[in-house]
């Protein structure tokens, strides 16, 4: 058995080829050399959604996919699909496809849009839709200014969020993996707890012994702020919608979904800060 994960050199994917790796071979898809993963069981290769002369040796002897689009990409539907008519021609069944919470509840988000065709084109698939990830403010897009500015910013008032680890999204995608039980499952995978961001500016306090503020934007000046920092529009867009969901109360609720599919509990922002 060997597993194509695609984005293996971002947060969420390298986290699942680490563990992945330690129980079969592994297909690390990354977009150039520089990104290559030195680990026992895994080997390297050229991936590019938007280059389909990629996806052949990507494919090479893999009998399963993670499957995720890029990061706010408000084209993932049409930026995905050829490759996912790749897999369905090369008889690859198996996916476990990266979606997020709540876009069952959206049939024209283009995650949803992505879980759809996996459907209708009968794939063995695992859909994970995972809230926001705790280590956005450790090393993804909300580092930065937590780190340089000691200020965490967003447009989501006091909305609070279920926010998740990678650590735990990534130990379901192996779980699912290893047990064909999961497969036509979906899981909603949020913590155990519910936070806002004021109170997640009291915990970085806390923990790093640094006055840490919450500075609660508008929509327009959130969008502005992202794309000042070269977020694409569309992205911005996305983002700022993202975090507006957050605000209206929609991000706040829990699941046992982690505990059912690993036996274990989600961490706490205090375990991973």
């Amino acid at each position: 058995m060997k597993t194509l994960v695609i984005g293996a050199n971002g947060n969420l994917g390298r986290e699942i080829v680490r563990q992945l790796a330690q129980k079969q071979a592994v297909v690390a898809g990354v977009r150039n050399e520089s990104k290559f993963i030195e680990e026992t069981n895994v080997e390297n290769v050229i991936f590019d959604y938007d280059k389909p002369e990629t996806f052949d040796k990507a494919l090479e002897n893999v009998t399963s996919v993670f499957l995720q689009a890029p990061s706010l990409d408000a084209d993932s539907f049409k930026r995905l699909s050829p490759f996912i008519n790749t897999l369905k021609d090369k008889g690859i069944k198996r996916v476990v496809f990266n979606s997020a919470l709540g876009v069952d509840h959206n049939e024209e988000a283009p995650l949803r849009k992505i879980e759809r065709k996996l459907m209708s084109d009968d794939f063995y698939y695992t859909f994970t839709r995972p809230n926001f990830f705790i280590e956005n403010f450790t090393s993804g897009f909300a580092a930065a200014p937590l780190q340089q500015g000691h200020v965490i910013v967003a447009n989501a008032g006091e909305g609070k969020l279920s926010f998740i680890s990678i650590k735990d999204i990534a130990a379901v995608v192996v779980e699912s993996f290893m047990n064909d039980s999961h497969i036509k499952k979906a899981y909603n995978l949020t913590g155990k707890e519910a936070l806002s961001h004021f109170e997640i500016a009291k915990l970085f306090t806390q923990a790093t012994g640094t006055e840490i503020n919450y500075i609660s934007l508008s929509d327009e000046d959130m969008k502005q702020g992202a794309m000042d920092s070269g977020v694409p529009e569309s992205s911005a867009d996305y983002l700022v919608m993202l975090y507006s969901l957050a605000k209206a109360g929609l991000l706040e609720a829990t699941t046992n979904d982690v505990v059912e599919v690993t036996g274990n509990e989600p961490k706490t922002f205090a375990d991973v800060i």
